[in-house]
């Protein structure tokens, strides 16, 4: 009996398992297909609800072949597929939409550093233009003006004669070649100052200063008895005739105040020198002589 019972269960536990393979193998085909027939509707979404659903579902053999129970599970589990799909769509949608804006950030700042680029080339391009067009307008100015005097006004039909159109570049405005016109005129006028000075110290020495005349009157306190002997020399009309006797001035104060500072001082040693004397005769009221007696 024993050995019976263990053949029949030999016999039955094969078929049984065969059963139930064969049934998961059902549930598992129907359950493929209610997934297909939920993906043929197209219009199950995310958001989408098994009990909105359902009822549009009952006349579909697919439907029928998923018990009951099960059915709602797999619902739930294909809108999950559905979110999870979508979520790698919409990270994969990131991912893209990042390194597209990384890649226009690098574009961004290549156009900024290319416009920053080309900016200071145009700005050492326009300092070094600028640069040439003062140095050719300057030398302008020496080759054709050469007296202190000269007035802007009367001096740019002159300057715009240029062959070369040196005052008129464009890369200098009408107020930058007047203010070096006037840079240049204020260079003649002190260069001119300066020989002049020159002139006097080398006409007006002191010994020409000791010299006086019948009403005495000097080089030094006298433009008109200065000038007489100045004027011979091509540093005189060169000045500007309104600068000259202001400069002569100048010149004759600094030297009678030096004068006068000698003579104060030729003075003082006098002084000093009968100062001392006194002292010395005071200290010793027989002089020599009488110390002589005395041994």
């Amino acid at each position: 009996m024993v050995i019976h019972d263990f053949y029949s269960t030999c016999r039955v536990l094969p078929l049984k398992r065969a059963a139930e393979e064969k049934a998961q193998a059902v549930r598992a085909a129907a359950s493929a297909g209610f997934k297909s027939m939920l993906k043929e509707k197209g219009d199950i979404t995310v958001s989408s609800r098994w009990s909105r659903v359902k009822d549009n579902l009952r006349n579909d053999p697919r439907y029928k072949n998923v018990r009951h129970e099960d059915r709602e599970a797999l619902f739930n589990e294909y809108i999950s597929g559905l979110k999870a799909v979508e979520e790698e769509a919409e990270r994969e949608a990131k991912a893209k939409r990042d390194e597209q804006e990384k890649l226009r950030e690098r574009e961004r700042e290549l156009r900024k550093r290319k416009e920053r680029e080309e900016q200071e080339t145009e700005r050492v391009r326009l300092k070094v233009r600028r640069k040439e067009a003062v140095a050719t307008f300057q030398a302008l100015l020496v080759e054709t003006i050469k007296d202190p005097q000269a007035s802007w006004t009367g001096s740019r039909p002159k300057l715009e004669k240029d062959p070369q159109r040196r005052a008129a570049n464009p890369d200098l405005d009408p107020s930058d070649m007047e203010k070096l016109f006037r840079e240049h005129v204020k260079m003649l006028n002190e260069r001119c100052a300066h020989e002049f000075r020159t002139l006097l110290a080398e006409v007006l020495t002191a010994e020409a200063a000791s010299q006086e005349t019948e009403d005495g009157k000097t080089v030094l306190n006298s433009w008109s008895t200065a000038k007489r002997i100045l004027k011979v020399d091509p540093r005189y009309d060169k000045t500007p005739r309104k600068e000259r006797e202001v400069l002569w001035r100048r010149y004759s104060e600094e030297m009678l105040r030096k004068q006068k500072s000698a003579v104060d001082q030729k003075e003082d040693r006098k002084t000093d020198t009968k100062t001392r004397s006194s002292a010395d005769a005071g200290r010793n009221p027989y002089g020599s002589r009488g110390t002589h007696d005395r041994r």
